[in-house]
């Protein structure tokens, strides 16, 4: 029983997907980041960092499959909180009646962070570009689920740092009217 119930849920999403991806569409979400990081800094220290990021965007399709657009950023943790906005492209592999779809995304970010370390609050900005690659999985045809893994580097005040991280998104795609 249970399986013909998920076989029902499949096809009816299956059947009822039809992501908007078309020029003219609104494209506004944002994604949550689980990201660890080993930094090398010039004075030779090894750092690393966990940390959960939340990144809400908006952008806008200038051709089909083809988006452009802006994100904001916060990451609170122990020792600092960083904000940050930034640019994306996203390009969509797969015709727009997919359930499932196939996405890469390149984006850049100026990011302020704000540490409260021993010897008082301190503060820089750093600049940030990467390239992020998934899936979405769409249930109707508005809204679909991503999955990505993203390679990010910074340029730090003091160092380089690489990321590699594990991205969940949420986005909305809205129609033109």
């Amino acid at each position: 029983m249970k399986t013909l119930k998920l076989f029902i849920l499949l096809a009816f999403i299956y059947t009822n997907a039809n992501a908007q991806l078309n020029k003219g569409n609104w494209l506004v979400g944002g994604s949550g980041e689980y990201s660890s990081r080993n930094s090398k800094f010039d004075n030779g220290a090894d750092t690393k960092i966990d940390r959960i990021t939340i990144k809400p965007n908006i952008g806008y399709f200038i051709k089909e499959r083809f988006a452009l657009g802006a994100t904001l950023g916060y990451t609170n943790q122990t020792i600092f909180t960083t904000y940050g906005v930034g640019l994306f492209t996203r390009y969509y592999f797969l015709e727009p009646e997919k359930t499932f779809n196939l996405f890469a995304q390149v984006h850049f970010d100026i990011v302020h962070v704000v540490s409260d370390i021993e010897g008082g609050a301190r503060s820089n900005t750093s600049n940030f570009y990467g390239v992020r690659a998934g899936q979405v999985v769409f249930f109707n045809s508005a809204v679909g689920l991503e999955f990505a893994i993203e390679y990010e580097r910074g340029n730090l005040p003091t160092g380089v740092a690489n990321n590699i991280k594990a991205v969940i998104g949420f986005q909305i795609h809205l129609e033109k009217k």
